[in-house]
């Protein structure tokens, strides 16, 4: 017997909502950073809300995402790219 308690089934969507939410932001950086980021930032939401265990992860997830929406709009307004 262990005296860890068995996770939940919400924290351990929750867990990788944060990492589905951090590969989209780094995908965003590079490709349509006005559809992809908002999705992003929106999964990690979610995935705060989800869960109290990965609510540090979800937070970083949400400022990172938020991070790669800045970067991708200021790369893609510099290099003509497609904004969506």
């Amino acid at each position: 017997m262990s005296a860890v308690p068995e996770p939940r089934r919400a924290d351990v969507i929750a867990g990788f909502l944060c990492a589905f939410s951090l590969a989209i932001a780094g995908i965003a950086t590079v490709r349509t950073p006005g559809l992809l980021a908002p999705v992003a930032i929106l999964v990690a939401l979610v995935a705060a809300r989800m869960s109290d265990v990965h609510r540090r992860l979800a937070a970083w997830a949400v400022g990172l995402s938020t991070a790669a929406f800045v970067v991708g709009m200021v790369v893609a307004i510099s290099t003509d790219a497609p904004l969506y």
